[in-house]
């Protein structure tokens, strides 16, 4: 092949791999204005694995449960009234005293015990949260 074909199959390649950039793009950020939001979830599993699943992209209103159930194998039970209480993520079950534990992340005050129900937490563009299977038996239980 002479010089002159592969510098036109190089210039119809890059503006090939320009162009799918480019819808890419489009269509991310339009998904992303149109009625979703992006979180970072991690599961802690309290013998020093941590996954993370960063820019979890899920639909606005969503819950922490429903965030979890995304990205990981959940078993709850729905307590009239007081919401959803987590038994086991992937596989890892509750067992005295140790529990699954939620946490918000706040650059201001560090790690904060989830106020409520995960199934009653909606959650915000942007925000870092943490399951942790620890040790409940003090109140609060220590920070991850």
């Amino acid at each position: 092949m002479s010089e002159r074909s592969w510098k036109l199959i190089s210039l119809a390649l890059l503006i090939w791999s320009v162009g799918i950039t480019s819808l890419y793009l489009s269509h991310a950020l339009s998904t992303h204005e149109s009625g979703f939001v992006t979180v970072n979830v991690a599961i802690n599993y309290g013998d020093g694995r941590v996954e993370w699943h960063n820019g979890t992209l899920i639909p606005k209103g969503s819950t922490l449960l429903e965030v979890t159930q995304e990205v990981a194998e959940v078993n709850f039970t729905v307590h009239t009234g007081m919401g959803a209480f987590v038994n086991s993520i992937n596989g890892v079950e509750n067992e005295d005293p140790f529990y699954w534990m939620w946490w918000c992340w706040s650059p201001s005050s560090g790690w904060t015990l989830g106020p409520v129900a995960a199934d009653k937490y909606v959650v915000s563009d942007g925000e870092i949260l943490m399951w942790y299977y620890e040790n409940a038996s003090r109140y609060p239980p220590p920070k991850p």
